[in-house]
């Protein structure tokens, strides 16, 4: 799987994803692609640095991790995570 900011010119890759069609990202000249594995986006504290590393190639500013933001960000990992199983089990 592969998610792209074509604006920013900005690409995440999960580079182990067995549904995924493989992409040739040397052809993009400009582009900056993150490229990450299955293990990482299903850790909460991996997929955190994911999306820092994410907000930072795409120039925005970094999230402020408040209780709230944590408590919620966690629900939205766990739901996105449960949801996912079903296509990669």
């Amino acid at each position: 799987m592969a998610l792209y900011w074509p604006e920013q010119k900005v690409a995440l890759e999960i580079v182990d994803d067995p549904l995924a069609r493989p992409f040739d990202y040397q052809n993009l000249r400009g582009w900056r692609v993150l490229q990450v594995t299955m293990a990482q986006v299903d850790d909460l504290e991996e997929s955190r640095k994911i999306g820092d590393a994410l907000a930072f190639m795409l120039g925005e500013p970094p999230v402020e991790k408040t209780p709230e933001w944590l408590e919620a960000n966690e629900r939205l990992h766990r739901e996105l995570t449960a949801w996912s199983s079903q296509f990669y089990s």
